[in-house]
């Protein structure tokens, strides 16, 4: 039986080829477009899997009430950790882990930066990094050792065994090589190519590590196995109020699952917000869609057909077929069509991979090895020629043989609102896309343009390495020599991402729900001037003022949110006098309002050293002599530079990459949508040839005919854009509300997307009509 279905498919997709193409091209788009969805969606959830102790692994964080409202926090301070586990017998294994940045590795003649971490030997035990040689834990025990990545040790050392072997990291520590693991697999949020030992980062940093009011470290713990976790969370309660500082206002610390950060990492009011999740959920929400753009064609060019297909139904119940194998007839040449489509679905899937990929950033991979994605596949290919062929099937069994056999035109009846009602649902959604298209990329362009606050132009950043931050007053003095230099400076941060904060700053005036962070940062002498910055109020860090090294500077977030008055100068921040205000400039999210900062001056150690040259300066040529001199201090250092300007760009790159996803599936719907109105208003401009035929004798020209047909088809496209419009506003509005600076919906964005829709619907199917009005009038009634 099976057979002479698929038979009888075979022979009707020769026979009508157009309708086979439009519907098997359209289908594999969406096809194509569900594997690539699919594949993006396993690769998010494959993320931290690996770790054998997922389900007991928790990230300590913390909800402040500031401002009548929680803030959570995910950071918190350094003598957290050993109080948790002398406090609480529910943790297993506790560890901190610091960031280190590109630390410098140097092994005899060679010399390279290697991303670094410190952590806690316990850390791997908690975490499944497994060793190749050494033992991990044991190694980070001791300061004077180090832990390598297999792909590191062979960068640093070649094809030696680099156990045992030393290296000097920053040119500041020797460090023995004490463990090998392996590399940090592509789907893990943590990735490092060595490890430090946390008390190396404790020794670094002994003038904060042990104070309660600073919050820098990221605190993982491992729960016993049936530990209780809402129990646990009201003994970390506890522990806020025992480490409460003075000034400090309500606060509770609360243990969030590992599992649920990458997916449920938002917080809003302290409570779980979202987070990848709601990506997840659109991007399966579109690739869902797409897939109904392509059924719907299908649908609707079926039973555009069903009075070629009436004739074939009446003879077969005249016959003695009953309704259920005619129906399952044509479900099964829905999944022919489907099965056809789905190969050249994962076709253009493999095609579009390696592009998607460099987009992204990714390393995805389509192999049907995998059992999740064929499975996935094949129940996508049932599911959807079960969709496509369902009111196909079902519309035209139901014809009656006595009526269809009398004529062919009761086999029309009850297909044209239906259809036109799928083609309008079809633009609904690709209007919407375009709509969603246009809002995000004027987002993208508004925070691109948005005034940084300072000059970025000619500034360049150098990361400092090794003991290059013990030797500023060396290398000033070399640049300092370079006429294409106008200022130096330095800083902790490099005025695009400020890390470290705390919220026990006082002011006069302070009140309890005025608890919140204030981000600290240190710089050297002219920090204003070289990056430049613009003062609201008072005077930059000057080493003609010895006092300066008790002063701060502020920026103007900082003065209204702790509600500073005049003068604002020469106002105490606990014993730090306010010596200028800076203006708020762009750091950290450029479509976020600026935080409370307070700077302060530091002539000692700094992470990054900021050079301004001269705008006749050659750039190549500055960056030559900079080399050269940095070198001349620092001959292993390999130099390293970054100007601000572009590194500032590179942070729109995961929203262009956002935007490009949407803009390509906002095209695809646009072009399946079209393939289907391609195929009907050929189908129906074919099947209205004696129409048009008699209205050119009578008189009509050919311009008004194809005037009457493109009419015709947009009416689905004029009434899908009013419906469209007020649901986008909505979503749009509810998209942009949590960005501080955001652009505003105009008219236009709308007005944009209705127009380019029906331009495209419009070229689509002038083809057909043109073609229908051009045709000569005596060859469509010679029959009559």
């Amino acid at each position: 039986m099976f057979k002479s279905y698929w038979r009888n498919g075979w022979k009707n997709l020769l026979k009508n080829k157009l309708s086979a193409l439009i519907n098997i091209g359209g289908l594999s788009i969406g096809l194509a477009t569900g594997i690539l969805i699919l594949l993006w969606i396993n690769d998010e959830f494959s993320f931290d899997a690996f770790h054998q102790n997922s389900a007991h692994l928790f990230r300590i964080m913390e909800n402040r009430r500031q401002e009548g409202s929680w803030q959570t926090s995910t950071v918190t301070q350094g003598p957290l950790m050993k109080k948790l586990v002398q406090d609480l017998p529910e943790i297993k294994y506790a560890s901190r882990i610091a960031y280190g940045g590109q630390g410098l590795m140097v092994a005899g003649n060679k010399s390279l930066y290697q991303e670094s971490v410190y952590t806690d030997p316990a850390y791997f035990k908690m975490f499944t990094f497994p060793a190749v040689n050494g033992d991990p834990v044991t190694a980070l025990q001791e300061p004077g050792n180090i832990v390598l990545t297999e792909s590191a040790a062979t960068r640093i050392f070649g094809n030696a065994d680099a156990m045992g072997k030393i290296l000097k990291y920053n040119n500041i520590y020797d460090l023995k090589v004490a463990a090998i693991v392996r590399d940090v697999p592509p789907n893990s949020s943590t990735k490092f190519d060595v490890v430090l030992p946390f008390r190396l980062y404790e020794k670094e940093n002994a003038d904060w590590i042990e104070k309660w009011d600073n919050y820098r470290l990221t605190t993982w713990v491992q729960l016993q196995p049936g530990a209780n976790l809402d129990g646990f969370n009201e003994k970390l309660k506890t522990v806020s109020k025992q480490t409460v500082v003075p000034g400090d206002g309500e606060r509770a610390l609360f243990a969030y699952p590992f599992s649920a950060l990458r997916m449920h990492g938002e917080f809003r009011n302290g409570q779980p917000s979202g987070g990848r999740i709601q990506l997840m959920m659109l991007l399966g929400t579109i690739g869902g869609f797409i897939l109904l753009i392509a059924c719907i064609n299908f649908m609707n060019l079926s039973t555009a057909r069903s009075e070629r297909r009436a004739r074939e139904v009446g003879v077969r119940k005249a016959l003695g077929a009953s309704r259920t194998t005619i129906i399952l007839q044509f479900l099964v040449e829905a999944l022919l069509i489907t099965f056809l489509a789905m190969v050249l679905g994962i076709l253009l899937a493999k095609l579009t991979i390696p592009g998607l990929n460099r987009i992204s950033g990714r390393s995805m991979a389509f192999g049907l090895g995998n059992w999740k994605i064929l499975l996935s596949i094949v129940l996508l290919t049932f599911l959807t020629g079960l969709v496509a062929g369902s009111y196909p099937a079902f519309f035209l069994s139901s014809f009656q043989p006595v009526k269809v056999l009398k004529g062919p035109t009761v086999a029309q009846r009850g297909g044209g609102a239906f259809r036109k009602t799928l083609v309008t649902f079809q633009f609904v959604i690709s209007i919407f896309l375009i709509i969603t298209t246009i809002v995000l990329y004027r987002q993208i362009q508004y925070g691109e343009n948005r005034p940084v606050g300072y000059n970025q132009d000619q500034l360049i950043e150098i990361p400092v390495r090794g003991d290059m931050n013990q030797q500023f007053a060396l290398i000033r003095d070399e640049f300092s020599r370079i006429p294409e230099i106008e200022q130096v400076s330095a800083g902790s941060d490099d005025l695009l991402r400020f890390g470290g904060a705390t919220d026990g700053i006082q002011w006069p005036g302070k009140t309890a729900d005025q608890n919140f962070p204030v981000t600290l940062t240190w710089v050297q002498y002219n920090w204003v001037k070289t990056a430049g910055l613009q003062l609201a109020a008072g005077r930059d860090f000057s080493p003609e003022y010895g006092s300066d090294s008790i002063g701060c500077l502020v920026n103007e977030a900082a003065v209204r949110r702790m509600g500073l008055k005049e003068p604002i100068i020469g106002t105490l921040l606990g014993k730090n006098p306010i010596i200028g205000v800076v203006k708020d400039f762009v750091a950290n999210d450029p479509y976020q309002s600026p935080n409370p900062m307070v700077v302060f001056l530091n002539t000692e150690a700094l992470g990054h050293f900021f050079v301004r040259l001269r705008k006749t300066a050659n750039p190549q040529t500055a960056l030559v002599k900079i080399e050269a001199a940095i070198k001349k201090s620092n001959p292993t250092v390999p130099f390293e530079f970054h100007f601000i300007k572009e590194s500032y760009q590179q942070k729109f790159n995961g929203i262009r990459s956002s935007g490009l996803m949407l803009n390509w599936t906002g095209g695809l719907a646009i072009l399946i949508s079209c393939l289907g109105l391609f195929g009907l208003s050929s189908f129906l401009a074919e099947r209205r040839t004696k129409e048009i035929g008699v209205r050119k004798i009578m008189g009509a020209s050919a311009a008004r005919i194809w005037f009457m047909l493109a009419t015709e088809f947009l009416k689905p496209v004029f009434i899908a854009f009013i419906i469209t419009v007020p649901l986008a506003i909505l979503a749009m509005q509810q998209a942009l509300k949590h960005i501080d600076y955001r652009v505003e919906l105009q008219w236009w964005m709308f007005l944009a997307a209705g127009v380019l829709t029906t331009l495209v619907a419009l070229a689509t199917i002038s083809y057909q009509g043109l073609k229908a009005a051009a045709a000569n009038p005596v060859k469509a009634l010679q029959t009559e």
